[in-house]
């Protein structure tokens, strides 16, 4: 599969989009967590939802949601979109 730039945002787009799908990752943490391994864990989510996108032909994923599950896990979810070519 082309690697190309998915952009990931907590907030939405300006860009005119077409919906493709709710996307959600979670990521179990091996140790206690400490700030190397929390982003350790989310740049992991990150890269997992965003294959995801790919796989399903979007552009970006908005709307994002991290939260974690007690000390063990982070997740992420969010909604895959394909932008709009301008007219």
């Amino acid at each position: 599969m082309e690697e190309k730039n998915i952009i990931v945002t907590t907030t939405d787009l300006k860009e005119n989009y077409e919906i493709l799908g709710s996307l959600y990752v979670t990521e179990k943490i091996a140790v206690i967590p400490n700030e190397k391994e929390t982003n350790k864990v989310l740049s992991v989510i990150i890269e997992r939802i965003k294959r995801q996108c790919m796989e399903l032909g979007g552009d970006a994923v908005i709307c994002c949601r991290f939260s974690a599950m007690g000390e063990h896990s982070l997740s992420i979810s969010g909604t895959a979109v394909k932008i709009k070519p301008m007219s």
